[in-house]
């Protein structure tokens, strides 16, 4: 009887162990970063920006944001000068197919 006891309480302190355990909870997964992709620029936001009053600096830096590279013809140069872009901003447009490529990696060196 006293074995049966024994047993007993046994058992009710290890359900009674095993019953307060809570489970193990995780922190939920950090959520997934956003990328937002970039808005392409095009030149008559630019005339626009500079038709506002906008710095040449806060255009470029728009520009240098959202990555847009440009290939003006001279029609699209005269024009953008005649809309009141600065020379500074222009001349940064140009430019941007040489950043374009400085952002890529190098080529592989050629195999022989």
């Amino acid at each position: 009887m006293n074995a049966l006891l024994t047993l007993i309480a046994a058992t009710a302190l290890a359900a009674m162990v095993i019953g307060c355990e809570s489970p193990r909870s995780y922190p939920p997964p950090p959520p997934p970063a956003v990328r937002y992709p970039s808005q392409r620029l095009g030149t008559a936001d630019v005339k626009m920006l500079a038709k506002s009053g906008i710095s040449d600096d806060v255009i470029i830096s728009q520009i240098r944001n959202s990555r847009t590279v440009y290939h003006l013809s001279a029609a699209e140069i005269l024009d953008l000068k005649d809309a009141g872009v600065s020379e500074k901003v222009i001349d940064f447009m140009i430019n941007t197919p040489s950043m374009d490529r400085s952002t890529r990696p190098p080529p592989p060196p050629p195999s022989y």
